[in-house]
């Protein structure tokens, strides 16, 4: 397959699928469930990142079942940058109303397109619109099943998803055009670790988030997510992303007119314990000290690097005590 391919250059539709690709394990899934919707009022941009794994070949598979552009980098961006290499599939796009960020190893009902443009000939009221999801795992059995209210605030999503109430992802969010170059696009962190749940709170902040009646996007725990990767030099970035988040989340807190610090420090001290398994004490205290640095007193500080010592576990403490 060539490098590049655009089917149907003459029309533009509303709705842009963007998938920024690397993984082939599960993209052919990935495409059928595009290829099997309902309306094909869409068109799908593919932005290989210059990977190794073929991608090519499997894309090629499905040329002519639904309106597609496909594009190899020449440079891998997701390893250092994953955030950028959304912007610049993004930037792929030829201007639709209506933005999806997909990825390559999820995938949707066949009434996920239908059910969007259903919702939107009643008026679009929202800046985002999400749909509800369903947890599955490497052979597509459903493991759970996650439902949004009918909307959400920003703040809301904030609070629920970082104190384990809710979960929510990429790819299950469609958001205007319009929201993303009025907020400045994507909220940028290592590893997007943070990236997305920062990003839905931006662009929902003015209307709240709307959940559509129609359609089921499926998310894919596979072990090969980021989410998943519990290397020590993953988590390492992941404490540092995280780190940088919360700093976010202070100003878009006040943003909100709400308050957030002790959400904050709840979900610090709770991922800190899971990370912990990969971490050596010294670093996940020194983590502790920078979370804290210029928001707590002496007595304060304390008290959160002992919360976040017993959530860590006291044998985990001391099995990195004796290595």
């Amino acid at each position: 397959m060539q490098q590049e391919l655009l089917t149907n250059e003459s029309q533009v539709f509303p709705l842009a699928i963007v998938i920024p690709a690397y993984k082939a394990t599960f993209l052919r899934r990935t495409l059928q469930s595009l290829a099997e919707q309902t309306c094909k009022d869409f068109t799908v941009y593919i932005g290989d990142d210059d990977s190794p794994h073929g991608l090519a070949p499997i894309v090629a598979e499905f040329e002519g079942r639904f309106p597609m552009c496909y594009h190899r980098f020449e440079e891998n961006l997701g390893g250092r940058d994953l955030v950028a290499q959304w912007t610049r599939c993004v930037a792929m796009t030829r201007g639709e109303e209506w933005i999806w960020l997909f990825s390559d190893d999820d995938f949707l009902s066949p009434d996920c397109v239908e059910a969007f443009y259903r919702e939107l000939r009643g008026g679009a009221a929202y800046d985002i619109y999400r749909f509800n999801i369903q947890v599955v795992g490497r052979d597509d059995k459903p493991l759970r099943r996650i439902v949004y209210p009918e909307v959400i605030s920003s703040y809301e999503l904030y609070r629920r998803k970082l104190l384990g109430g809710l979960e929510c992802y990429v790819v299950e969010f469609v958001f205007s055009r319009a929201v993303y170059g009025r907020t400045g696009g994507f909220v940028p962190f290592d590893l997007a670790w943070g990236s997305d749940l920062a990003t839905w709170v931006n662009f929902g902040m003015e209307r709240g988030i709307r959940t559509l009646p129609g359609g089921t996007v499926s998310w894919r725990s596979s072990g090969e997510n980021i989410s998943t990767l519990q290397t020590r030099e993953a988590v390492e970035r992941k404490v540092g992303a995280l780190l940088a988040f919360f700093r976010w989340g202070e100003e878009a807190g006040r943003r909100m007119g709400r308050p957030v610090r002790w959400i904050n420090d709840w979900a610090f001290v709770k991922r800190l314990a899971v990370f912990s398994r990969a971490l050596p004490v010294g670093q996940a205290c020194r983590a502790v000290v920078h979370y804290a640095r210029g928001r707590f007193r002496a007595a304060s500080l304390l008290a959160l690097l002992g919360a976040s010592v017993l959530a860590c576990g006291l044998k985990g403490l001391l099995r990195k005590i004796k290595q």
